[in-house]
C-alpha cells in the first residue's frame, strides 16, 4: 500500500512557510503551503488528498483553530498540527476540542517538526489500514450472508439494506430488467415516494436505464452540474446518487444451455440516493458498490438456478404422483381432483391467495408417499391384512420424508402431505393430531380427499350417491371433519359446483 505523504502548511510569515516546506521536502514529502486560511481551504478542495494540515493559530482574517474546525467538517480524516509562539491553557483547550493531534511551539527545531509530522503520518496510515480491514471484513460478511439466502426477493431486499448502511445513504432501489431486456421495473426500495415503489421505465427514458443499456456504473456528484442528467432523474431530488449494474459474467449464466435468444448483460441496477447529513458520494462509495453488485449478481444468478433445479425436481414430484395414480383406473386423477376441490372450498372460505397458491402445490403432492406401498396392496379389492392397513397409514410420513429435502416447498406444503389424514378427534394418522392443532389448510385437503374417495368407483366398493356422501360429511362434522369445513362441502355438493 503506498503512503500517502501530502502536506499543507499554512502561516502568515513566508518565511517559516518557506523553512517548514523546505524542511519536510527533504525529507521526502509532498509540502504545499498557503499564507491564510481562505487560500488553505481552496487549495484542500483541490483534487489530491492532504494527510497533514500544519497551521499556525494566530493568523488575520481566520485563526488556525477556525480553519481546523472548517477543514475537517469536509475532510474528517485529515490531521491538523498547530504551531505558535503564543500558547496558553485555553488556546490548547480550543485545539484539543477541534482534534488537533500535535502542538508544536515556536521557536521550532528540526527534530520536533519531523518528530511530530513522522509520527502523524504513521497514525494516518494505521488508521487506514484499519478502515481498509474493516471493510474487507464487512464485505466478506455481506458476501457470506448473500450466499445463505435462497429465495429471491429475501435476496434483493438484503442487497439493498446492505448497500445503503454500507455507504451511509438514505434512499434507494435495485431494479430488474425485464426478461426482453427493454425496461427496468422496481423490486425493492427504501425511502422512495409511494407512487415509484412498482415502477417501471423503459431503458431509454432513465438513468437506470443508461447505467443498465452501457453497462457501466455512475457516479453523480451534484446533478445540476449534469444539465443532461436532470431529464433523466424523473423529478426525484436527490442531487448526489450512485447507479451500478448488476452483470452476468457470461451472457449465458444462469440459462439452460438450449436457450438461443439474446439475453440482458445486465440483470439489475442498483441506486443509492441521499447521503447522510446531504454530503455527495464519493469514488470509495462507488467501488464498494460496484464489489457489493458483484457478489449480489453471482448470487442473484445462483438462486435462479437453485430455484429451477428445484423446480424441475418439484414437478418430477408431481409427476411421479400422477404417473403413480395412472397405474390404477380406480384413482387415476385422485390428487387434481383433491387440488381442484379444495381450491373450490378455500375460495368459498375467503382464503387467501397464498393459502390458495400452497394448496394448488401441496394437494397434487399429498399422495406422494404411496410410492412406498406395493400396487398390490393399493389395488387390493378386499379385506387389508394388518401389516397392509399399517402400510397404507405410513404412506404421509414417507411422502413427508421424500419430500422434506425441496426447498420449493414451505413448511405449509409439507404439513399438508403429512396430516391430510388427521381427525378432529385425534383419531387420525400419523401423529393423532386434534382440533386446533390441525392447521386450517390441513382440514380442507382432508375433506376433499374424502369426498373423493366417496365420489369415486374403487376396487373394493362402489361410488356412493350425493345423498350418501352429504349423510356421511354431516355424520362425520365435528369428528373426522372441521365443522365448518364440512358445512362447506355440503353447499358445495348440493349447488352441484363439486360434480
Amino acid at each position: 500500500m503506498t503512503v500517502a505523504n501530502r502536506i499543507l502548511v499554512v502561516d502568515d510569515e513566508m518565511v517559516i512557510r518557506t523553512l517548514l516546506v523546505d524542511i519536510l521536502t527533504e525529507e521526502g514529502f509532498d509540502v504545499e503551503s498557503a499564507e491564510n486560511g481562505r487560500e488553505a481551504l481552496s487549495m484542500l478542495a483541490d483534487p489530491g488528498e492532504f494527510v497533514i494540515l500544519f497551521t499556525d493559530i494566530m493568523m488575520p482574517e481566520m485563526n488556525g483553530i477556525e480553519l481546523i474546525r472548517e477543514a475537517r467538517k469536509d475532510y474528517p480524516d485529515l490531521i491538523p498540527i498547530i504551531m505558535t509562539g503564543f500558547a496558553t491553557l485555553e488556546t490548547a483547550r480550543a485545539a484539543v476540542k477541534e482534534g488537533v493531534y500535535d502542538y508544536v511551539l515556536k521557536p521550532f527545531s528540526l527534530s520536533e517538526i519531523k518528530l511530530a509530522v513522522t509520527n502523524a503520518i504513521e497514525r494516518y496510515s494505521l488508521s487506514h489500514e484499519n478502515a481498509r480491514l474493516r471493510e474487507i471484513t464487512e464485505l466478506f460478511h455481506i458476501s457470506e450472508s448473500l450466499a445463505s439466502i435462497h429465495e429471491e426477493q429475501r435476496l434483493l431486499d438484503y442487497v439493498l439494506h446492505a448497500a445503503l448502511e454500507r455507504v451511509n445513504a438514505e434512499r434507494g432501489s435495485l431494479m430488474m430488467t425485464t426478461e426482453d431486456g427493454r425496461a427496468l421495473r422496481v423490486a425493492a426500495s427504501v425511502g422512495l415516494p409511494v407512487t415509484e415503489t412498482h415502477a417501471m421505465v423503459d431503458m431509454g427514458s432513465s438513468i437506470s436505464g443508461w447505467v443498465a443499456e452501457h453497462a457501466e456504473p455512475l457516479l453523480v456528484g451534484n446533478i445540476h452540474d449534469n444539465p443532461e442528467l436532470i431529464a433523466m432523474s424523473r423529478n426525484l431530488s436527490d442531487r448526489s446518487f450512485i447507479s451500478v449494474p448488476l452483470e452476468r459474467k457470461d451472457p449465458r449464466d444462469g440459462l439452460p444451455q438450449t436457450v438461443t435468444v439474446d439475453v440482458p448483460r445486465v440483470i439489475a441496477v442498483l441506486n443509492v440516493n441521499a447521503k447522510k447529513g446531504g454530503g455527495e458520494f464519493s469514488e470509495g462509495d462507488l467501488k464498494i458498490l460496484s464489489i457489493v453488485a458483484n457478489h449480489a449478481a453471482a448470487a442473484l444468478i445462483n438462486v435462479r438456478l437453485i430455484e429451477d433445479l428445484e423446480s424441475t425436481h418439484l414437478a418430477t414430484l408431481q409427476s411421479m404422483s400422477l404417473v403413480l395414480e395412472a397405474k390404477d383406473a380406480y384413482t387415476s386423477g385422485h390428487s387434481e381432483r383433491v387440488r381442484d376441490y379444495s381450491l373450490l372450498a378455500a375460495r368459498k372460505m375467503g382464503m387467501s391467495e397464498q393459502d390458495i397458491e400452497i394448496l394448488r402445490v401441496g394437494a397434487v403432492l399429498h399422495d406422494v408417499g404411496k410410492i412406498g406401498v406395493s400396487d398390490a396392496v393399493l389395488n387390493k379389492s378386499g379385506k387389508l391384512t394388518s401389516e397392509e392397513w399399517e402400510a397404507i397409514r405410513r404412506h404421509p410420513s414417507v411422502g413427508y420424508d421424500v419430500l422434506r429435502p425441496v426447498r420449493t416447498l414451505a413448511p405449509e406444503h409439507l404439513q399438508l402431505i403429512r396430516s391430510h389424514h388427521e381427525r378432529m378427534d385425534g383419531q387420525g394418522y400419523p401423529d393423532g393430531l386434534d382440533g386446533d392443532n390441525i392447521p386450517p389448510l390441513t382440514r380442507i385437503i382432508a375433506a376433499a380427499d374424502a369426498y373423493d374417495a366417496m365420489a369415486s368407483t374403487r376396487a373394493y366398493r362402489r361410488a356412493l350417491s350425493t345423498e350418501e356422501i352429504v349423510g356421511q360429511i354431516a355424520e362425520h362434522a365435528g369428528t373426522q371433519f372441521d365443522p365448518d369445513v364440512a358445512r362447506i362441502f355440503i353447499e358445495l355438493i348440493e349447488s352441484g359446483e363439486l360434480s
